[in-house]
């Protein structure tokens, strides 16, 4: 009770004290300290050990405030417990200088390289705990390692230019998880995914009696997993696996925050309440405390962007310019597509211009619209400023096409055979390839009328592959153009072609097939062939053809034609249909009527005028006169069908 404490020396409250801090009891030691304080305020072993406990309560602001506060306790050394306050709070360059005037110890380095870390300066850190992990061997070598694996995965994910990795071991769950980003970081998906199970297995070894700790050690394997998919285009199962991690909230702030951004990538401009949700969790204080620059860049940017998809675009120019204002190497591509939007592609062509950015991204953005407005000698100085991309064969492709637009086919073709000589004397390339390469400048060289300079690149090709027969073909085909003779000499050096002796050329020439006019195949013939089949058609004689006699009507009647010769054949009133188009106009039309206009069908009803025709009989001819034949008069009701038997 507090009755007893006041009874205590001090003496026995600092022994108290020393055994709930090695229990770890710092709130109880806290206490007791309050007394030891109460008793005398300037006991400056009371006020180091008050800081400690302060320190170890993550109460960092106020155990700073009480190391300031004291004008005895700042000419302590603590030098390390000041720098470690600032840290915690964020203020990283100040811990920095009150490190510089610590002495050097283990825990100093170690604290100076996680604050290069918090700073993306990934070179610095690693070259602190390399230094450590090499000349250290004890209790904190594993975290050591641990430090230095995730230094070289974060240098991949997120600088441009990655540190190279070193050999480290994979004995724990933490350093085959930092192994498998760095994998992920440069691009080999199966040897992350491999090491991700791996680490999954060593965290169910480790915590397999602690639940709990188990699924909060795996959170941060199972979005590394999810990014796998999504990197691979299986987007519904990465979402699964974010979604799982969200849902059981078993992840640390951070945790969460990344599954919940990768989410928004994948909803892309669908679903954008789900994205609006999942914004909310990226966007705390705490959350972006702890993620990386490169992390809360992307974060606002993709919010940005949700204010793009969602039509708010005054929000989304607001936030554009924000982000612009802090640096963000992305941010002049939202405000140029917030000019675009507007219908100002000059605008935006300006914006990009004025960013004076060196982001890929935004130079090829840059590019594209020069290019979109018909400015391609812009566009072709905006890429002659990415250098580091100059050896890369689309960029090579688009230079070239760029020059041939804009100074015409010589300088395309002197730029492609500068290419080739850099490519040849980067020596990433195999000789293979850059023959095949220097093949295909020369054949566009050729194309564009400049034989000499396809026969000098195809010359310099033969030097070095003699035996390349389709540049040597290609070459004679150059020099004929502008130099027949020693076109000829060259085609000297043309292997012969061994003729199987059973191969006759000259029939084969003589069976070569020439394509007409019509687009038949005549077959070439000699000449004695030719003159044979000329007097064979002269003897010929044509034959004429036989006059057919002229057709007569089929029905005729005495003494002349048929009066119905002028009327349409089924209009006529013999015409008989056939039995298939018999009842092909029944049913047509209003009801009641017939498929024929009124007048029609008065002109064809026989029942109201005949047709009389007497022609006169010859005299040798029988009674018996032909009649014409009456049409049967229509019915407007289809015939019933026979009703089907039933069949088995």
């Amino acid at each position: 009770g507090m009755t007893d404490v006041k009874q205590k020396t001090v003496e026995q409250l600092f022994t108290q004290i020393k055994k709930f801090g090695q229990d770890g009891y710092y709130s109880k030691a806290l206490n007791l300290l309050q007394e030891v304080l109460s008793r005398n305020p300037k006991d400056l072993d009371a006020l180091r050990c008050k800081v400690v406990c302060l320190l170890k309560l993550d109460k960092c602001k106020e155990a700073y405030h009480v190391m300031t506060a004291d004008k005895e306790l700042q000419k302590q050394e603590l030098w390390f417990e000041r720098a470690y306050a600032l840290y915690r709070q964020n203020k990283l360059q100040e811990a920095i200088n009150e490190l510089k005037n610590a002495e050097k110890s283990p825990k100093t380095e170690e604290l100076l390289a996680q604050i290069y870390y918090k700073l993306d300066s990934y070179e610095e850190a690693y070259n602190i705990y390399k230094a450590l992990v090499k000349n250290i061997v004890d209790a904190n070598t594993n975290e050591r390692e641990t430090n230095l694996a995730a230094t070289l995965a974060s240098s991949a994910a997120f600088n441009s230019k990655p540190l190279k990795w070193i050999s480290l071991r994979e004995s724990t769950y933490e350093l085959c998880y930092n192994s498998a980003c760095y994998k992920l970081a440069v691009g080999d998906i199966d040897s992350a995914e491999e090491k991700l199970c791996k680490a999954q297995d060593l965290c169910q070894k480790e915590f397999e009696d602690d639940e709990q700790e188990l699924e909060s050690e795996q959170a941060p394997i199972k979005v590394m997993l999810g990014l796998c998919e999504q990197k691979k285009g299986n987007t519904k199962e990465a979402a699964a696996l974010f979604n799982s991690v969200i849902k059981d909230k078993s992840g640390d702030a951070a945790t969460v925050a990344s599954a919940a951004n990768n989410i928004i990538c994948i909803n892309k401009e669908q679903n954008m309440f789900d994205s609006r949700k999942k914004l909310k969790m990226c966007n705390g204080e705490q959350v972006l405390k702890k993620l990386s620059t490169y992390q809360r860049t992307n974060i606002e940017f993709n919010s940005c962007l949700l204010s793009f998809y969602t039509n708010q675009l005054e929000q989304f120019k607001n936030r554009s310019l924000q982000l612009q204002q802090s640096r963000s190497p992305l941010a002049p591509l939202l405000v140029a597509t917030y000019h675009i939007r507007e219908k100002k592609p000059d605008q935006a062509i300006q914006t990009l211009r004025e960013s004076d950015c060196s982001n890929l991204m935004v130079q090829l953005s840059l590019a594209e619209l020069l290019k979109s407005n018909g400015d391609y000698a812009g566009c072709y100085e905006t890429l002659m400023k990415l250098t580091d991309y100059s050896l890369y064969p689309g960029f090579i492709n688009t230079i070239a096409a760029l020059l041939l637009v804009t100074r015409g086919a010589e300088a395309a073709s002197d730029y492609l055979s500068g290419a080739v000589d850099d490519l040849r004397k980067s020596g990433n390339f195999t000789v293979e390839t850059i023959n095949d390469w220097t093949l295909s400048v020369a054949k566009f060289v050729l194309s564009q009328n400049l034989p000499q300079k396809a026969a000098n690149l195809l010359e310099d090709l033969l030097s070095r592959d003699t035996g390349n027969i389709k540049a040597l073909a290609l070459l004679i085909r150059s020099v004929s153009l502008y130099d027949t003779p020693r076109a000829r000499e060259i085609a000297q050096q043309l292997p012969e072609i061994d003729v199987p002796s059973d191969i006759n050329l000259e029939e084969l020439e003589i069976g070569v097939g020439v394509t007409s006019g019509r687009g038949l195949r005549k077959v070439i013939q000699p000449e004695e062939e030719k003159i044979k089949e000329a007097n064979r058609r002269f003897e010929t004689k044509e034959k004429k053809r036989k006059k057919k006699k002229g057709k007569l009507p089929k029905v005729l009647v005495e003494g002349g034609a048929d009066p119905e010769r002028w009327l349409p054949r089924q209009e006529r009133s013999y015409y008989r249909r056939k039995k298939k188009n018999r009842n092909e106009a029944i049913g047509k039309g209003s009801q009641g009527l017939s498929a024929y206009s009124g007048h029609v069908e008065a002109a064809l009803d026989m029942s109201n005028k005949k047709v009389e025709v007497q022609p006169q009989a010859p005299q040798n001819e029988p009674q018996n006169k032909p009649q014409p034949v009456k049409q049967p008069p229509k019915s407007n009701k289809p015939k019933g069908k026979k009703k089907e038997k039933n069949k088995w």
